[in-house]
């Protein structure tokens, strides 16, 4: 269900040596990507383990019937160093200028008090929280996602990673949602010989094995609902369409190309193609792995 810290780091490097290729994206975007992935990846290594009593967790034959290991509202957290990776990366938007800096100043200005209620909204999926909020940084109106999700992220991260040895592994997972904490994925992959479909969670980052057929947010399985276009310009992605619910998720097929896979930046990499399926109409109900 992860990559080892080790091989994230590897992919990192190899993927962004490829993005930078790229013209249409720019460097300093490119450049705020490496910075939070490798601050991400040292608060993972330094997250605290946690113990959870008998009954604190779903039994596993309720989680393969549906439910959630643990729902991400009761993920424990560590304010002290949530809240300085939230402060480390509001100097990373500093280091942006323009809008974001402005908008990142105006968030610490608020105190600890209010980055704490942050981080706890975060956890708790309350988007009213930063709604609010966006209305007084109009022109960065997710500067507060970003730093909220970012910085909880390492932590739901690694206790996942921990959390995910308790179920069945390579199982299909006939939910869209992800079994550990029950969140919606945000990306998805085909990968092996069979182009067996993994999402990818658009909280805690586990990678299940799902249908390939289906869609990930309201579960429809008719065929002749579920759709995909791509584009020429973005070999080796597709974005998988349904028509009842109008959602869309963007989906990695490397298989016949000698690219590394990483789903932040395979979400990155690929942003035209949310332009053309919005543009189509379609809407996917996630973030983006920077939460925007």
């Amino acid at each position: 269900m992860f990559e080892t810290v080790d091989r994230e780091k590897t992919l990192i490097r190899r993927k962004l040596a490829q993005m930078r290729k790229r013209p249409h994206l720019p460097a300093p975007l490119l450049d705020l990507a490496e910075k939070v992935l490798e601050m991400q990846l040292a608060a993972r290594v330094e997250a605290a383990a946690t113990v959870f009593a008998p009954g604190e967790l779903t039994p596993v034959d309720q989680v393969i019937a549906g439910a959630s290991l643990l729902p991400r509202e009761r993920f424990p957290l560590e304010m002290d160093p949530a809240g300085r990776l939230f402060t480390d990366l509001a100097g990373a938007l500093a280091d942006l200028g323009g809008p974001a800096a402005q908008a990142a100043a105006m968030v610490l200005a608020e105190g600890s008090g209010f980055m704490e209620n942050a981080l706890r909204a975060y956890l708790a999926g309350d988007e009213a929280f930063f709604t609010e909020f966006s209305g007084r940084t109009p022109q960065a109106p997710r500067t507060l996602n970003f730093l909220a999700q970012c910085a909880v992220t390492p932590q739901a991260t690694a206790l996942a990673e921990a959390l995910s040895l308790t179920l069945p592994q390579d199982r299909t997972w006939e939910q869209g949602s992800c079994p550990v904490c029950g969140s919606l994925a945000f990306q998805s992959a085909l990968v092996g010989k069979e182009g067996v479909r993994h999402n990818a969670c658009s909280f805690c980052r586990a990678s299940y094995r799902t249908f390939r057929l289906q869609c990930p947010y309201c579960h429809e399985r008719d065929a002749t609902k579920l759709r995909f276009f791509v584009a020429e310009e973005e070999p080796g992605y597709r974005v998988d369409t349904c028509e009842t619910c109008k959602g869309y998720i963007k989906t990695t097929d490397f298989r016949e190309y000698d690219r590394p896979s990483l789903p932040a930046l395979d979400d990155l990499e690929s942003m035209t193609l949310d332009i053309l399926a919005m543009r189509q109409g379609y809407l996917r109900p996630t973030p983006s792995a920077l939460g925007f």
